[in-house]
C-alpha cells in the first residue's frame, strides 16, 4: 500500500512539473502555435494538482483518466507545434 501511495505522489508531481515546462515552452513560442502547447500544459498542471490535492483519496480511475487525457493533450500539443508551417525568410 505504501508503494502505491508513493507512486501516486510521484505521478502527481511529474504531471505538475511537465505541465509547467509545457506552459513555459508554449508561452515562449506563442506565435508559432505555442498556444496549443500552453493549453496542454495548463491541463497537465491541473491534473497534477487534482491528484496531489486528493492524495491519497483519489481512486485509481481518476489517476488513469487524468493521465490518459494528459498524455493525449501532450501528444496533440507537440504534433501541432511540430507540424506548423515553417518560417520562411522573405
Amino acid at each position: 500500500m505504501t508503494g502505491a501511495l508513493i507512486l501516486t505522489y510521484v505521478l502527481g508531481l511529474m504531471l505538475l512539473v511537465s505541465g509547467l515546462v509545457r506552459v513555459t515552452i508554449g508561452i515562449g513560442h506563442w506565435r508559432q502555435s505555442g498556444w496549443v502547447l500552453a493549453a496542454s500544459g495548463v491541463f497537465g498542471v491541473l491534473a497534477g494538482l487534482i491528484i496531489l490535492s486528493g492524495f491519497p483519496a483519489t481512486g485509481l480511475w481518476v489517476l488513469g483518466l487524468l493521465l490518459g487525457i494528459d498524455l493525449m493533450s501532450h501528444g496533440i500539443g507537440w504534433l501541432t507545434y511540430a507540424l506548423r508551417p515553417a518560417d520562411r525568410p522573405a
